[in-house]
């Protein structure tokens, strides 16, 4: 009997088990393929006699599925009553030779390397050897019988399910995008603050004018919704919409400049006033109601690039902002340091990919976002436009 507590040991006890037996029985949660234990599982598959593999929570990698699709020795456990969670793995030769691991570990690459877990070794000369066998047959078995294979077309289905998920497993882990550093998602500022926190800080931050900012967001969606594309507007209209200096003439006390005033951009400018059909066709990926995808996103950034080469994240957003205000917020040089440091980031080298991943999907997450509970009408607006309005909450006058 031997207790295994780091990663490092389970791995090497794991790798000599693989060599030495002829003959594998496991039972495991979840399993990945980015481990060198996946590598030599492929290599000795004609030693597996029965693996049986848990899907819950779409955690189980869908190349893992696919590399053993046919094989009719690996099954999965799709939708189980609870939550299928053993991890047990029987090497085996005979009666009277073989080991068992059993404990936390699941067959992923984070078991195997960073994850904090706690494994038993056990050993056929072990005292009541005999029965911990045979219930360890007994659970892989009985895991056997309610097990099934995978077809080809509902691997496909997996597959987009798993990818659609994984942001949301991450995200609970504290995990968005490539971001190496991570907090709980409890300890990040932005994420905790209440809807009436929220509206308290619109309401009472100094400059924060919300009854003008919500006049200017009315007045942008009224320019959106009278033409079908940004490029059919009037060059005052645009660089309204854009944060550039204009003649346009609006409600009193309503300034272009909020949420992002980008009155320095000179090539942005240029480009605006030349009417460049690649913003246009960025905007026209952005609906203006429904949910925003990273989808949605992704072709708004690849348009905007071919009229911006390199990294204007300012730019970007402040369009995003204008056109979804209840998604996107201006990231600008007056309030990326606050912000940033509500949200748990780094604030250098901010790439379009880390605006979603690090910021987006944080308001995804944010409870003010997530559960706006407006009291009048004013609220009612506010919850209609809140991400933009993260910019009063932390611009640095």
């Amino acid at each position: 009997m031997k207790l295994i507590i780091t990663a490092t040991a389970l791995e090497i006890e794991f790798q000599r088990l693989m060599q030495q037996y002829k003959q594998y029985y496991w039972t495991t949660a979840w399993a990945g393929t980015s481990s060198v234990l996946f590598n030599d599982l492929v290599s000795f598959k004609k030693r597996i006699k029965k693996i049986v593999v848990g899907i819950h929570f779409y955690q189980t990698h869908p190349d893992f599925i696919e590399t053993f699709l046919g094989n009719n020795k690996v099954k999965f456990i799709k939708q189980p009553e609870g939550t299928f969670h053993p991890k047990l793995y029987l090497f085996y030769n005979n009666n009277n030779k073989w080991e068992l691991l059993i404990g936390s570990a699941n067959f992923t690459n984070e078991a195997f390397t960073r994850n904090t877990e706690a494994t038993m070794l056990l050993k056929s000369e072990g005292e009541s050897s005999d029965t911990i066998l045979e219930t360890a047959f007994t659970l892989i078995q009985n895991s056997w019988n309610e097990a099934t294979k995978f077809s080809k077309p509902e691997l496909d289905k997996y597959r987009i399910a798993w990818k659609n998920h994984r942001p949301k497993v991450n995200s609970l882990s504290g995990r968005y995008g490539s971001s190496k550093k991570s907090k709980p998602i409890h300890e990040v500022p932005v994420t905790n603050m209440t809807w009436k926190e929220f509206i308290s800080d619109v309401s009472n931050k100094p400059n924060s004018r919300p009854n003008n900012r919500l006049g200017l967001l009315r007045k942008v969606k009224e320019l959106f919704e009278k033409v079908e594309h940004f490029k059919n507007l009037q060059e005052d209209e645009r660089k309204f919409i854009a944060g550039i200096p204009n003649k346009l003439k609006v409600g009193k006390n309503i300034e272009w400049g909020w949420f992002g005033s980008m009155q320095g951009a000179g090539i942005y400018k240029n480009r605006i006033i030349e009417n460049d059909i690649n913003i246009s066709k960025a905007l026209d990926q952005i609906p203006l109601q429904g949910q925003i995808t990273k989808t949605h996103y992704n072709n708004y950034i690849k348009h905007f690039r071919k009229a911006f080469s390199g990294s204007y994240i300012a730019t970007a957003s402040r369009l995003l902002a204008m056109k979804r205000p209840d998604t996107f917020v201006c990231l600008d040089s007056k309030n990326k340091s606050n912000l940033c440091k509500s949200f748990g980031i780094q604030q250098s080298e901010m790439t379009y990919e880390r605006y979603w991943t690090e910021i987006i999907e944080r308001i995804f997450d944010s409870d003010w976002w997530l559960n706006p509970d407006p009291k009048n009408e004013q609220e009612e607006q506010l919850s209609e436009t809140r991400a933009a309005f993260l910019d009063c909450l932390y611009y640095e006058y």
